[in-house]
């Protein structure tokens, strides 16, 4: 396998620290990284070129085999690496932040890029906030790193919990967290296969108000492999997530329509996210029972039949191939 480590400028690694600015809080920057070589070079240079100096770095190798040790070594002075076994990315999230000795908490993925004011300006915008988010870009397959998150999906400001049980629209390499709230409601789940951070955002955002910079501050890359375009995997996963948390919740009229509202959501991404993948007959499926939940409504209406077209048109593509 040949080695992707850069052989320049890394002679003397402390020669571009920043010296912190009096006052600044110590923000720890957790980056979870399996077999990352591909991007972690980017996603770390985007980490030392932030405005704001005051920060540590702490990279959780979660057992890679590829040469991201081999990349992080290069590295070694300028932040801490902690080697584990592979246990997924909650667990190497969890031990980044025990590991951590900042205040604040800030995360970005292995392969996500950072721009230069995005410590800067998510802390200067926290107001009474304890805990901060920002927009983003998309990035890598098909993208044109122009689309934003808030383009997709309506970003509310403040009190967030009745939206957020709806859709999760927080970009976990976007968020700013004072390290009290995670001592506080606890760690992400490590027992989920995926969709730990919407259950941990859940429960902080039932309590906590949440601040929002709507600049596009994060470059965040997607392609067809990563779990989150999986729409036969997530689904279920989803939905199952979605009957928990408003299990926990009243009873009543207004959190029946957010439940509603919630798994409508869930079947419409998720069709969209199978027709990416030429999964025909799951898009269809699942735009189905979102137009079961909201038979009278017009768009819900429109992306059933849009999915059964494509149904038609693509009878050997109904099964998730990708040629």
């Amino acid at each position: 396998m040949q080695s992707t480590v850069k052989q320049n400028d890394i002679s003397s690694p402390l020669k571009d620290m920043k010296i912190p600015e009096p006052n600044e809080p110590l923000i720890s920057v957790i980056i979870p990284a399996y077999n990352a070589q591909r991007y972690i070079e980017s996603t770390l240079e985007s980490v030392f070129n932030q405005t704001y100096s005051n920060i540590e770095i702490i990279v959780v190798d979660d057992g890679s085999i590829d040469d991201t040790p081999a990349i992080l070594a290069t590295y070694a002075e300028r932040l801490q690496t902690i080697k584990t076994k592979n246990k997924g990315v909650s667990h190497a999230r969890n031990t980044g932040i025990e590991a951590s000795n900042g205040s604040w908490i800030a995360f970005i993925d292995s392969d996500d890029v950072w721009g230069p004011t995005k410590l800067n300006e998510q802390y200067s915008s926290l107001g009474d906030c304890k805990w901060s988010h920002c927009d983003s870009v998309y990035i890598g397959e098909n993208q044109t790193g122009v689309v934003k998150r808030s383009d997709y999906s309506h970003i509310p400001k403040h009190d967030v919990f009745e939206e957020l049980i709806v859709e999760n629209f927080i970009t976990t390499s976007s968020v700013l967290i004072h390290k009290t709230l995670l001592d506080k409601f606890g760690r992400f789940d490590e027992s989920l296969q995926c969709l730990e951070d919407w259950k941990l955002w859940v429960e902080i955002a039932q309590e906590n108000p949440l601040a929002y910079c709507d600049k596009a501050l994060l470059k965040y890359r997607v392609y067809s492999g990563s779990t989150s375009r999986k729409a036969r995997y997530v689904q279920p996963l989803h939905i199952e997530l979605i009957n928990n948390i408003f299990k926990a919740l009243p009873n009543n009229k207004v959190y029946k329509k957010l439940k509603i509202r919630a798994k409508t959501k869930s079947y419409t991404i998720c069709s969209y996210i199978a027709e990416e993948a030429n999964d025909f007959s799951f898009a269809m499926k699942c735009a189905y029972q979102a137009w079961l939940l909201k038979p009278i409504n017009i768009q819900a209406s429109k992306r059933l039949l849009s999915c059964m077209v494509n149904y038609v048109r693509f009878p050997n593509k109904g099964d998730g191939t990708t040629d």
